[in-house]
């Protein structure tokens, strides 16, 4: 297993954690700094403890209760055996309560208890005690846990105790180092030589001196230079190790208490989660959907409400699907655990797993969208990819659906493959998406078609971006088109030069919008260098000025007019005789005056400046005062 484990200690703050943990480690927590500046060495605030078997684990201890709340969030992902300190003389407590509700809620699945100070009670009392304690443990993530009586002040029990631990590690399960790297910064300074430092316990996949990473939830990017654990520099820290990144890129300002360093790309950004949310026994009170609280996860803490989707009040242990809008960002991921606590006077209320990190805005459950959930309370990840799929009812790649669910993409993809689902081809990268979406998108665009073509009759077609807004923004604009594609297949829509149409809905305007085409080449080529404006010629056209204007588009960009200063439309034939005589005159006089090229042209000085500081713009003259030399491009 290595030394990537980590101990967390719980319990009653006059309980003797520190005591013990001494004890144990010979090294006294309350004596650790919380920041020691020695060159680049950091020391992580936790006392390192070696067991029987040669395994070391980080024994993380903190005092005070609210800041355990914290921490315990913190480290839920990072913690793999918790030591829950209970002292003999005391016995069960309300605080000891909260902190179990807590490793509960956090599903830490291993644990052990300390009795402390039992040199202070007779075996008797101790009896009662441990009776006491293996009824509270009693259907907890930790339920059977073993129970060691020691003794800091005397010693009685510590060897015991060590070798506990040391089994109960054994059992503990591996990281998640075959994940993406994600580690919640707890702290960040700057060392002088060095620069910006962050530490935290390092939640999965690994982080190596030169990995770039990305910040959430501000999005912001930079690369790590070293790794330390343990005060000491590694080659590579693996999930569960306590480390120190010092991060290139990013300044101490740039990163809060709170923040997420993960790998690019990995995780996403949101107000809101769906998630079974428990409700603890200790409760008086039933609790009622959309209450305000506050939301821990990770090192960060957001104000939120929890609305529950599928009845109006949860009582005291009772747990529900329910849907929590964040006041401020998270970036977590399928799988993790929240804990909530009220929001005055603050205590822990409940908590859970999060099951879907960027679920739809809604208050009650669909079926399919019930069933996701259950699929990834489930942990089926078969089902889990196919729903989310359904859930989310736009394409998304196997590697965008493995990030959604926290997961390696190899997780997913045979899934995938197998389900049956509709597959779109975007740039070479297949997006999968349920046949009943895929149908409804295509629905969609035949509809908002028709509808724009019946409010709009002189147009003939709408941006391909304004049509997906109309659809679903979602929608990524490769992705719509690679959609569009299909649907212009099937003969429900067209596209032209950017723009959609309906082929049906269109004619009226499309047969406009030729008619225009095909008399506005001729009438600018008949006024040669004294063309009328955008709406004299529609009015000579017998058109509406905007068909005019796609069509004179259109002419411009076949090259039958050259268009100047944005409403000057010139027919491309006389451009070019006016090019050629200007030429000629300048090949014998050797330069131009605006004059000259307006007597020799047969235009008018309204005309001939714009004309000028076109051909100066091609190169064809040279500008030189107020006068004209030939460009180089003049041949």
């Amino acid at each position: 297993m290595g030394d990537s484990l980590v101990l967390g200690t719980a319990g009653h703050i006059d309980h003797g954690k520190s005591s013990l943990v001494k004890a144990l480690t010979g090294t006294d927590p309350d004596r650790l700094p919380e920041e020691k500046e020695r060159g680049v060495t950091i020391e992580l605030g936790f006392a390192r403890l070696e067991l029987p078997s040669g395994r070391s684990m980080g024994v993380v201890d903190v005092p005070g209760h609210e800041r355990f709340v914290r921490q315990m969030v913190a480290g839920a992902t990072g913690i793999d055996v918790v030591m829950l300190v209970v002292a003999a003389d005391d016995g069960v407590m309300p605080q000891t309560r909260e902190h179990l509700a807590i490793i509960d809620l956090l599903g830490i699945p291993k644990g052990v208890v300390a009795l402390t100070k039992s040199d202070l009670v007779d075996d008797d009392w101790l009896g009662l005690v441990k009776d006491d304690v293996n009824t509270l443990l009693a259907g907890t993530s930790i339920d059977g846990a073993p129970i060691v009586a020691v003794s800091s002040k005397t010693g009685a029990g510590v060897d015991e105790l060590r070798t506990t631990i040391d089994e109960v590690a054994d059992a503990a399960e591996a990281r998640h180092a075959d994940m993406l790297m994600r580690l919640p910064v707890d702290r960040v300074f700057t060392i002088a030589g060095a620069g910006t430092v962050v530490t935290g316990t390092l939640w999965s996949g690994t982080a190596a001196p030169g990995d770039p990473i990305e910040l959430y939830p501000s999005g912001k990017t930079g690369r790590v230079r070293s790794v330390q654990v343990h005060s000491a520099a590694v080659d590579k820290a693996v999930a569960g190790n306590r480390v120190a990144l010092n991060l290139v890129g990013l300044e101490k300002d740039d990163i809060a208490r709170g923040d997420i360093v993960a790998a690019p790309d990995t995780l996403t950004v949101t107000d809101r989660f769906d998630a079974l949310f428990t409700y603890l026994s200790g409760n008086e009170l039933p609790f009622e959907s959309g209450t305000r609280v506050h939301v821990h996860h990770g090192t960060r803490e957001v104000l939120g409400r929890v609305l529950l989707m599928e009845v109006e009040r949860l009582a005291p242990s009772e747990s529900g699907f329910a849907q929590v809008r964040l006041e401020e960002p998270l970036s977590p991921r399928y799988g993790d655990r929240f804990i909530v606590r009220s929001y005055s006077p603050v205590f822990t209320i409940g908590g859970g797993a999060i099951l879907d990190a960027m679920p739809p805005r809604r208050s009650t459950l669909r079926p399919h969208e019930r069933e996701l959930l259950e699929a990834l309370l489930a942990h089926d990840l078969s089902a889990a990819a196919v729903g989310l799929l359904e859930s989310r009812g736009i394409p998304m790649t196997s590697a965008q659906v493995a990030s959604t669910l926290g997961v390696p993409r190899s997780q997913v993809a045979d899934q995938l493959n197998q389900a049956r689902l509709e597959r779109v081809k975007v740039a070479g990268e297949i997006y999968f998406v349920s046949a009943e979406a895929f149908e409804h998108v295509l629905t969609m665009i035949e509809r908002e078609l028709l509808a724009f073509h019946d409010t709009h009759p002189t147009a003939t077609g709408i941006a391909s971006l304004a049509l997906r807004d109309r659809i679903d923004r979602r929608l990524a604009p490769k992705v719509f088109d690679a959609l569009l594609a299909v649907a212009v297949e099937r003969g429900t829509a067209s596209t032209d030069g950017g723009q959609v149409r309906h082929p049906k809905a269109a004619v009226a305007a499309m047969a406009e919008e030729d008619k225009a085409f095909e008399a506005l080449g001729p009438l600018l080529e008949s006024q040669g260098l004294a063309p009328q404006t955008v709406p004299e010629l529609a009015a000579a056209a017998g058109v509406d000025v905007g068909v005019a204007r796609k069509a004179l588009g259109k002419l411009v960009a076949s090259g039958a007019l050259v268009r100047l200063g944005g409403d000057l439309h010139f027919s491309a034939k006389a451009v070019a005789d006016a090019r050629e005589k200007i030429v000629a005159y300048l090949r014998e006089h050797g330069d131009i005056a605006p004059k000259d090229a307006r007597d020799i042209t047969g235009s008018s000085r309204k005309y001939i400046v714009p004309l000028l500081e076109y051909f100066d713009s091609q190169g064809v003259t040279k500008r030189e005062g107020d006068s004209r030399k030939l460009g180089k491009a003049s041949s």
